[in-house]
């Protein structure tokens, strides 16, 4: 019997969407009812990760155990977070909840070296702010055959209007796009060979982005380990 799959989103929900979508998409499926039950609990409202945390903002904690209690209480068999920056607070929702709570970015990190095959690579890490000063993905990639390039100052700048104009709600007409593909085409240049989202919405814009440099997507990455775990 399926296992029923709990999301918890709305950081933003374009995100959460995306993570739907390519659950759906990468179930084996010949009818509906092939499908696997999923509740999403999409919740705007949890205070922004990013102010909480560079400008003395409203914690998120509080919406997001409640969240995570709220799929609990509908019948989720266990938790998925959209949302690369939330997983700062992941242990305590973890916690606070009695069924498991799987961490995307030490799933994006197993299935990135599947898919480069443990190959001495040079990844570029896209994210916001916090979660590259907070080290998410550089203590999980720690000891691994993956080199993690950081952003600098000015381009970390234009990462963060990037994301900030697809939680607008700017996806293919993003004013960025442009400036990123200057970038990644600087990278590739210097034998960067691959991009992580390492934030939900960057994904949203790999359809967008030059074709010179493979894309890492954590969301398609959770939504395959979603459907494995379900199943």
């Amino acid at each position: 019997m399926s296992k029923t799959i709990g999301i918890l989103g709305g950081m933003g929900p374009l995100a959460t969407a995306d993570l739907f979508i390519k659950i759906i998409a990468n179930t084996p499926a010949a009818s509906d009812q092939d499908h696997l039950p999923i509740i999403i609990n999409n919740n705007p409202k949890i205070p922004s990760r990013i102010h909480a945390l560079q400008a003395g903002g409203q914690s998120p904690l509080l919406q997001l155990i409640n969240s995570a209690q709220m799929l609990e209480k509908a019948g989720a068999d266990f938790i998925i977070m959209p949302c690369n920056t939330a997983h700062i607070w992941y242990k305590e929702i973890e916690d606070s909840v009695g069924i498991p709570v799987y961490h995307m970015i030490h799933n994006a990190v197993a299935y990135t070296l599947q898919d480069l095959n443990g190959e001495h690579e040079k990844v570029l890490l896209l994210a916001t702010l916090p979660t590259i000063e907070t080290g998410l993905y550089q203590k999980a990639f720690e000891g691994t055959s993956i080199h993690l390039q950081i952003p600098t100052i000015a381009e970390q700048l234009l990462v963060n209007e990037a994301i900030t104009s697809v939680k607008a709600g700017s996806i293919e007409n993003n004013p960025f796009l442009q400036p990123l593909n200057n970038m990644l085409d600087r990278y590739v240049s210097n034998s960067v060979l691959h991009v992580l989202g390492g934030c939900t919405e960057l994904p949203l814009l790999f359809p967008y982005l030059t074709e010179k440099i493979g894309k890492l997507d954590p969301t398609l990455m959770l939504a395959q380990l979603a459907v494995a775990k379900a199943q």
